[in-house]
């Protein structure tokens, strides 16, 4: 695996890169980075080229301090590796990310898959905005290895957090290496205008959902809303799982991934 840092737009992402031929980009969700796909990067890359990074704020990439947009990065780390055509698999925010890229640059985009995805037009409910803003604060008061001690107990988060107990500390471990997240300002993040909940209709790519048995309903709405909106999209149920079954459930996962991924 070749690690580097891309720079664009104000901001340094780790990147890696491992294996050849076609491409698969995979984003990661919140309260992760690259890292939560290590198993099934090693697996890909025994038949594709895979790509990951660490978004903006998250992992060993800078925050920012200027006005950007996700989907641009994700463009900006496809020319930096050229690459001018990818599957892509987004997890939770990441799809949100995805989505907007593939509407913007759809010449890039082979297969989608969306992991328990967000769209951008579909605000998130009040209960979930709360409670994330309640850890983004209690990160700057307590320090991150307590509040990651306060968020595996929180009843709410256990759609995310593995019950699995060996499964359950690599989440913490990727938790608690995302410092740079609480002390960045992701409010200065621009979605791609007009909204992705209003135009998947233009969305003309395989497209493939994973939903997970045990995720928020808020994730199964905008799941069902993308495999409803998007012409001929697929849509598979993970039983016992949570919101990161690429985590929880990595065989299983990533033997869907490759199926679909491979399939004509």
């Amino acid at each position: 695996m070749k690690v580097s840092f891309c720079e664009v737009n104000g901001a340094k992402l780790r990147t890696s890169v491992q294996g050849q031929g076609d491409n698969v980009l995979l984003v990661h969700g919140g309260y992760s980075n690259m890292s939560v796909w290590d198993e099934q990067a090693d697996e890909i890359s025994d038949s594709f080229r895979a790509i990951r990074y660490d978004q903006r704020g998250y992992g060993q990439s800078t925050g920012s301090s200027v006005p950007f947009s996700y989907y641009e990065d994700i463009k900006n780390i496809l020319d930096y590796y050229r690459v001018e055509n990818t599957h892509i698999v987004a997890s939770s925010f990441g799809g949100s990310a995805a989505l907007d890229f593939t509407l913007k640059y759809p010449e890039y985009v082979n297969k989608l898959v969306l992991v328990g995805p967000s769209i951008n037009g579909i605000s998130y409910p009040f209960r979930m905005k709360g409670e994330g803003i309640m850890d983004y604060l209690r990160v700057n008061r307590i320090g991150i290895e307590k509040a990651a001690d306060v968020f595996l107990r929180k009843n709410f988060w256990k759609y995310i957090v593995p019950r699995e107990e060996e499964r359950k500390r690599r989440f913490k471990e990727l938790y608690e290496s995302n410092a740079v997240f609480y002390s960045s300002k992701p409010s200065l993040q621009r979605p791609l205008q007009p909204y992705a909940i209003h135009r998947l209709g233009e969305i003309r790519k395989p497209l493939l959902i994973i939903e997970s048995e045990n995720d928020h309903p808020f994730n199964k709405k905008v799941g069902n809303r993308i495999h409803e909106g998007v012409k001929d999209a697929d849509k598979i149920v993970m039983k016992n799982s949570g919101h990161y079954p690429h985590l929880e459930r990595p065989s299983e996962f990533t033997s869907i991934l490759l199926d679909y991924l491979k399939s004509p």
